[in-house]
């Protein structure tokens, strides 16, 4: 349910939901046992779909999926959890090639998984930590599980973004995936949110023709547990005024886990957008990307470096 100003709101303008059924179909939800992943999972669940999980910590994982089992009443099979940490090329690896051993079926891939902005680190690949949680691990797993998706066609792809990637104007491309800035607005986060609609646009142009649809979409600004880097710079200051001051903007104006998960779930299920050339979505409804999230350049460029970067 709907809670704070801007979701009461949000909900009474909000498209409605077709109310399609997806029975015996797979979906592989990257973070599916927390936040948006999980909403969205539970949906699909109640919708009749096979729901894999794909996440890094499987304690939590088990945790998630024994609280869908609960929460949806659907059968414990139609739920699987698989361990794949997005920030080892390794693992993605490995987690592809059992999928690929052991499921039949692909026809709904949903790229949720993400980290927030704090972390600055490089991974032992050598890549900003942020940019290959949120878009180089999505890569390489899309890419390794795309004659799969092709087998169920028509099948789709779902890259969830985030309007923030506005904010960035120009991409260095000597620096583009160990980038180590500090800017909340250009730096890490905001850049993985825009390759992933890069990564959607570029792939879009190919796959059509193949029966897969891809997407990119914004769930809008969701309540969630994503670290705040501002709070902790401000130190006592941050703890005592800054965190319950944005705790108060958030009850009011965030979105929940899931009204933020709708656009998600529209993206997944509805008919009229199977062979759509529309790219982006907001609010259940075609949006608008920035400029130079549909560069063709831009997407040339980066896909040429990603393939570059995980090997393929």
């Amino acid at each position: 349910m709907a809670t704070g100003l801007y979701n009461k709101l949000w909900a009474n303008r909000q498209p409605g939901l077709s109310q399609q059924l997806i029975s015996g179909k797979t979906v592989l939800i990257t973070g599916g046992n927390s936040g948006i992943g999980y909403e969205t999972a539970k949906e699909l669940l109640q919708r009749g779909a096979r729901v894999i999980i794909a996440c890094r910590n499987l304690s939590k994982g088990r945790e998630a999926s024994d609280n869908l089992v609960i929460e949806t009443g659907c059968d414990k099979k139609n739920i699987e959890l698989m361990e794949c940490d997005l920030c080892s090329l390794d693992s993605v690896r490995n987690f592809a090639k059992i999928y690929d051993e052991n499921e039949e079926r692909l026809d709904i891939l949903i790229c949720n998984a993400g980290l927030g902005w704090s972390s600055q680190t490089l991974t032992d690949d050598g890549f900003n930590t942020v940019i290959q949680a949120n878009y180089l691990g999505h890569f390489l797993l899309t890419n390794l599980l795309l004659q799969k998706l092709k087998q169920c066609r028509p099948s789709r792809i779902i890259n969830v973004s985030s309007d923030l990637h506005k904010h960035v104007k120009t991409i260095d491309w000597s620096d583009a995936l160990i980038q180590n800035q500090s800017s909340r607005w250009t730096g890490a986060y905001p850049s993985s949110n825009l390759f992933k609609i890069l990564m959607a646009f570029k792939l879009k142009q190919d796959l059509l023709a193949e029966g897969v649809d891809i997407f990119a979409l914004t769930p809008g600004w969701v309540s969630s547990s994503i670290q705040d880097p501002t709070a902790e710079a401000l130190g006592w200051f941050g703890r005592i005024f800054y965190t319950p001051f944005i705790g108060l903007l958030k009850y009011a104006f965030a979105k929940t886990p899931a009204d933020g998960a709708c656009t998600v779930v529209y993206c997944a299920v509805e008919p009229s957008l199977e062979k759509t050339e529309d790219l982006y979505f907001e609010n259940c409804t075609v949006g608008k990307p920035s400029s130079l999230a549909v560069d063709q350049s831009s997407a040339d460029q980066l896909y040429k470096i990603s393939c570059e970067s995980v090997g393929l």
